[in-house]
């Protein structure tokens, strides 16, 4: 059961070190823009992923479905 959080809680500690604490935000929308724009812009398309061989995770995700549609053999 201690595997439980420790996805989310390595998510989180990237999004405070590398995004939440170098910014300031004038309202909460503001910050929930800035969040996604972090998941989507950085944290799911350019950002290595050290478990996935150092490609991010968008680029491992796209591999992965390619590799799923190639026919089998016979």
């Amino acid at each position: 059961m201690c595997w439980d959080n420790s996805v989310a809680e390595n998510f989180f500690s990237h999004l405070k070190t590398e995004m939440y604490h170098q910014h300031t935000f004038g309202s909460r929308l503001a910050a929930r823009t800035a969040v996604m724009e972090y998941i989507e812009g950085w944290y799911n398309r350019r950002r290595p992923n050290r478990r996935a061989g150092g490609i991010p995770p968008a680029t491992a995700l796209a591999t992965h479905q390619t590799r799923d549609q190639e026919p089998l053999a016979a």
